[in-house]
Order: structure tokens, then C-alpha cells, then sequence
């Protein structure tokens, strides 16, 4: 089935990236919220409009090494995304279409991702990674990359059902331990984990920026 998602913009990401390492950068778009705790709450603008996010990278990753050599990762981070518009998606996974064929848009809350650092093994009825709240468990699911756009599909994940995802934010603002899953195209299983501090006060700025 086909899985319509949609990543943040390559210049969002770079520069929640750049305020991880060195935060007097985050004055460049998008606009920083607040840091709250563990957690940082963010605005800007994608290919269809305002959007609001929250972001926060892992306090550990395992493992830092292969058979000896360093993993070859990006930085990792977990998102949970507001639009104000963006395309409509049909229950069997594709894109929503009206009675002329055109794109249907519609507005999304909650929208749940990780960005993983490296190319994922794409998931399938028997396949998933796995993001865990407090011992909690929520599947989540891979796209194999397409080659025509810039974007790294592939090095990300998103919950694999969408009505999954007003109870997964509900029990973020509940928990104290977020532990995401995640395998490689190689194989190479890693486990990233995250404090929840600050969490609830994150969303909270970016509902009411993204009402």
C-alpha cells in the first residue's frame, strides 16, 4: 500500500540540526518557539504552508559501532509535526483526490516522524520498527527512497497508522522514557532514547502557534 507522508524541508531540518550543536543559530527559519527541557518547539513554512513541530535528538544511541568501525549516522531526532494544509490521504494509504482529479488538502495534527540518520529497511506486513512510550510499543513505518527528489525518504519513519497518533502524543506528554527502534538497509538494528522533560510545555507552544 502506498504511504503518503511528507518529510521536513531539507532548510527546516538543517537548521533544527544547526541549533542542536550551537543554539545562537537558531535565529535563521524557522522561528524557535522555546526550549523546553529535553525538547524544542519550532515554526516555519513547507511546500503548502505554516507548520509547527517539536523536535528533540536522543540522550543515547546504540551502538556507536560495527565489527568495530563507527556507524556512519546523521543525527537523530524525533519529530511530532502540525500542518495547516497538506494533501488529504484516502484509508487505503493513497492520495485523496476530488470529482476532477485534482489534490485534495486537508489540515494534519500530530503528525508523528523520526528522522533516523541512515537509509531504513522498508517495512511490510511482517516488517516494522518500533517506537516505545514507557514500555509501550506503536509500530512504526519506512519508505524506500525515491531518487527523484532531494529528500531522503528513506531515513525516516512515521507511526504506521495515523489514528495512532492523537493517543501516541497523548501518552508523550504522559511518559518520561521515548525508545525508538530502528533497522538499517544493512541490517543493523539501533535503539535510540529519549528523555520526554519538557515535552507537554513544547506541544503546548506549538498548539497554540498551529491552533
Amino acid at each position: 500500500m502506498t504511504f503518503l507522508r511528507h518529510r521536513l524541508l531539507p532548510g527546516l531540518m538543517a537548521t533544527v540540526l544547526a541549533a542542536s550543536a550551537m543554539p545562537a543559530l537558531a535565529q535563521s527559519a524557522p522561528t524557535n518557539l522555546g526550549t523546553f527541557k529535553a525538547w524544542t518547539a519550532w515554526q516555519g513554512k513547507d511546500d503548502y504552508g505554516k507548520i509547527c513541530f517539536i523536535s528533540a535528538a536522543p540522550d543515547s544511541s546504540e551502538p556507536t559501532q560495527v565489527n568495530g568501525k563507527p556507524i556512519n549516522r546523521d543525527p537523530p531526532h524525533f519529530l511530532v509535526i502540525h500542518r495547516d494544509k497538506a494533501p488529504a490521504i484516502n484509508p487505503d494509504g493513497s492520495a485523496a483526490k476530488d470529482a476532477k482529479g485534482n489534490p485534495v488538502f486537508r489540515k494534519v495534527r500530530n503528525e508523528v516522524q523520526t528522522l533516523i540518520g541512515y537509509p531504513m529497511q522498508p517495512t511490510s506486513s511482517s516488517f516494522t520498527h518500533s517506537a516505545d512510550i514507557d514500555g509501550k510499543s506503536w509500530p512504526m513505518k519506512s519508505i524506500p527512497d525515491d531518487p527523484s527528489t532531494a529528500i531522503k525518504d528513506d531515513e525516516a519513519a512515521w507511526l504506521a497508522s495515523m489514528d495512532d497518533e492523537a493517543g501516541f502524543v497523548a501518552a508523550l506528554k504522559k511518559g518520561t522514557k521515548l525508545v525508538v527502534h530502528g533497522t538499517s538497509i544493512r541490517g543493523t538494528k539501533t535503539t535510540d532514547t529519549y528523555s520526554l522533560a519538557g515535552v507537554t510545555a513544547a506541544m503546548d507552544a506549538i498548539d497554540k502557534a498551529c491552533p
